[in-house]
């Protein structure tokens, strides 16, 4: 007796276990990589949304329709040039998503995409995605505060100063040009970041080429501490992924 009641004990004890831990992701579905005559479309996931498995089901899914659309339009322009007698060039398509923050709380990633579409040089651009783990559900920087307005207000002029200091590097003194002006904050991909902390102590702005520089600066990267006084506006619930535990 004593035997089957341990055994049920341990079976109860495993099937409470697997109920609680999801079952393993397979490596190949944080990748997509489509080819066709008219474009080669590569899609790379950060491993750690394996651990997230709705959004991970949401942001594959998503990646799947862009993939679709862009080998219609590649298709579309193939037989444009081939019927036109023109030479062609299959398009490219690079989207990488990479780990920005990895909190109790929040998971964010940001993802850089490269994509060459026939002219004289591809592009890069940036998006990011902020999810709240609790609630199982994607938010925008703003859901991280009780007035993203006023914390905003903070964050723009320790921003512009830090891209100022980063432009000054890479072109010497200010040109007078239409890129010697701060891109606004509010049209810019912004995200906690941790790097390889659990506390996301920092913010960074992604800026792809042509919004604060020609083509030749490339990209910037501005990552930023939160400033003084911002944690008053943070939800109670955001407060230990950017600052740590209260203390």
């Amino acid at each position: 007796m004593r035997g089957v009641l341990a055994a049920a004990l341990l079976l109860a004890g495993s099937s409470a276990l697997s109920a609680r831990v999801p079952a393993p992701v397979p490596a190949s579905d944080l990748m997509i990589r489509q080819a066709s005559p008219g474009i080669e479309w590569r899609w790379r996931m950060a491993p750690e949304t394996a651990t997230q498995q709705a959004l991970l089901r949401s942001m594959r899914t998503e990646a799947l329709g862009e993939a679709a659309k862009a080998r219609r339009a590649a298709a579309k322009d193939l037989a444009s040039a081939q019927a036109a007698g023109f030479p062609f060039r299959p398009y490219e398509t690079i989207n990488d998503w990479t780990l920005a923050a990895d909190t109790p709380r929040l998971l964010s990633l940001a993802l850089e995409t490269w994509s060459h579409t026939g002219g004289a040089h591809g592009n890069t651009g940036f998006a990011v995605r902020i999810w709240d783990k609790t609630a199982r559900r994607s938010i925008g920087i703003d859901a991280l505060f009780t007035d993203w307005p006023r914390a905003r207000k903070l964050i723009e002029p320790q921003y512009c100063r830090m891209l100022a200091e980063e432009q000054r590097r890479r072109r010497g003194e200010p040109t007078g040009g239409a890129f010697d002006a701060c891109p606004s904050l509010a049209e810019q991909p912004i995200l906690p970041w941790a790097g390889l902390g659990q506390v996301a102590s920092q913010y960074r702005v992604l800026l792809g080429p042509y919004v604060a520089g020609p083509y030749s600066e490339g990209s910037y990267l501005v990552t930023v501490p939160w400033p003084d006084g911002i944690e008053t506006l943070v939800k109670p619930e955001y407060r230990a992924d950017l600052f740590g535990p209260a203390r």
